[in-house]
């Protein structure tokens, strides 16, 4: 992942809600030429981070059971407010409803008591589609944990649910 837009997870209740924050460093690689003279995160790079909230708490929901995590729509998505260098996005992610393989997330995220953005993202959980016999699923499961709990271990909603003598480090690289 080239753009984690989650720094740490604050809440964690697999199945139900994921918050987590994120602050904009001044040296990000996209505030280059987004703008130079007035450098904000791009819109697009906010829903990104709605997007991963969504996909973790799913890929949580339970235990990384999902091979992948597809965003399948994005519904009345409105933007409020700009997030400049030095500030921090605090993102909320919610299950609204499950349906199937498909799940319905609310999600929110703000800066301060003011919105930046706020979406309904809708996501399906599936396999690769490859045949059994190549474990592409039981690969892809395990690399989705491993990068979760290399990420995102040492908070402690996170660092809460490794159990005892449970290994998350990582064994093969993606």
């Amino acid at each position: 992942m080239k753009y984690s837009q989650l720094d740490r997870i604050t809440l964690l209740e697999p199945g139900q809600k994921l918050v987590g924050e994120r602050t904009l460093a001044a040296d990000e690689e996209y505030l280059q030429d987004h703008f130079p003279r007035f450098p904000v995160m791009p819109g697009v790079m906010m829903l990104e981070a709605l997007h991963q909230a969504a996909v973790w708490l799913i890929r949580m929901s339970p235990d990384f059971d999902s091979a992948l995590v597809l965003v399948r729509e994005v519904r009345n998505v409105k933007f409020g407010d700009f997030l400049s260098p030095g500030e921090t996005l605090t993102i909320e992610a919610e299950i609204f409803k499950t349906d199937g393989p498909m799940t319905t997330v609310k999600a929110i995220a703000r800066k301060g008591d003011r919105t930046t953005v706020a979406a309904r993202l809708i996501l399906e959980s599936c396999s690769s589609g490859d045949p059994e016999h190549l474990d592409t699923d039981t690969d892809l499961k395990r690399l989705a944990r491993e990068q979760f709990f290399q990420l995102y271990g040492d908070c402690p909603p996170v660092a809460a649910l490794v159990q005892p003598g449970e290994n998350t480090s990582p064994t093969m690289t993606p």
